[in-house]
């Protein structure tokens, strides 16, 4: 299952895709933009614009009510289940698969302190970004 988010949803993008869900965001993205990206790619739109959300082209939809992150997240969970397996496997930034790093490749990417600790790391494959788990995914996951 594929998404796209408009504008105003770029929070529930990241955590969506922490969650290992595939959502396209890109704050530059008109609604035109976004309607002809979920039909050529098979997206389900995320929206608060009413307007969006109302025209015939994006009749595939999930109107989001809520301003409150918690909220908009507790609404898409309602409607769609999570990728089973898949936490943490897409960028939060750019919605890129990660894959393992070598420990000793992420050497010179990470601080100091992470590469002396941390034993397992990833990296997107279309932007670069390293990843670890860290006490973040501790607070996630508890």
């Amino acid at each position: 299952m594929k998404f796209i988010a408009d504008v105003m949803l770029g929070k529930l993008a990241k955590r969506m895709r922490l969650m290992g869900f595939d959502v396209l965001y890109g704050p530059s993205c008109d609604d035109n933009e976004v309607l002809r990206l979920a039909l050529d790619q098979g997206r389900i739109i995320l929206t608060r614009d009413t307007g969006l959300a109302s025209r015939p082209l994006a009749q595939n939809h999930l109107l989001i009510t809520s301003a409150l992150i918690d909220d908009q997240l507790r609404q898409v969970l309602e409607a769609f289940s999570p990728p089973s397996g898949h936490a943490l496997t897409r960028c939060s930034l750019c919605n890129g698969q990660l894959s393992m790093l070598e420990r000793k490749d992420a050497r010179d990417l990470v601080p100091d302190h992470v590469a002396a600790t941390v034993h397992e790391f990833w990296r997107c494959e279309q932007c670069g970004k390293v990843y670890w788990k860290g006490s973040h995914v501790r607070h996630m996951t508890t």
